[in-house]
């Protein structure tokens, strides 16, 4: 019977969040939105633009923007950043060669000041490879500590296996909860 009054409640007392998810190439930011839109890492592809998806999360609904991360697209990212609210910014936490150009991507993205204060999760994929990154290494490697005007995290996953996914609902929901 409690569980049944939960999702009444959350059905009806549900928010809206508007989210960009943005990182360069291949760092796995379609397989994160089907993990958290369909539940499951389905095969895809390089994203040719952006992909939309619609869903619900611990009764907020989410709309989700997944923008391609090749370099025409990088020009077009503040675009659909402004008046979110939340940036999921992908690192491929298995490739420290494309590090320093993610830092230098999200720093000069938020050198529009419209950004200003709009959440930022910094998420660390590809965990389930060997080598990889941890977070005090993306947190250096990508200069985070000198993002003032936004607060941001970083939450370690593996997008393939679906490790770690509950923790980016998770942090969604609590920043619903502020809006």
């Amino acid at each position: 019977m409690g569980n049944l009054v939960e999702k009444l409640k959350n059905f009806f007392t549900s928010s809206n969040m508007e989210i960009v998810m943005i990182g360069i190439e291949n760092s796995g930011k379609t397989t994160i939105l089907n993990q958290l839109s369909l539940g499951e890492a389905s095969v895809t592809a390089p994203t040719i633009g952006l992909n939309v998806k619609q869903f619900k999360k611990g009764g907020v609904k989410m709309k989700m923007w997944d923008i391609g991360g090749q370099t025409q697209y990088r020009p077009e990212w503040g675009l659909y950043t402004r008046g979110v609210n939340a940036i999921l910014f992908v690192v491929d936490s298995a490739n420290r060669d494309t590090l320093s150009i993610s830092k230098r991507e999200l720093h000069t993205l938020l050198e529009d000041t419209e950004l200003s204060n709009i959440p930022i999760l910094v998420i660390g994929n590809k965990v389930d490879i060997q080598g990889h990154m941890n977070e005090q290494d993306i947190i250096q490697g990508m200069n985070l500590d000198y993002i003032t005007s936004n607060p941001w995290v970083v939450v370690m996953v593996s997008a393939l296996r679906g490790d770690n996914i509950p923790a980016i609902v998770d942090w969604l929901v609590k920043k619903s909860k502020k809006q």
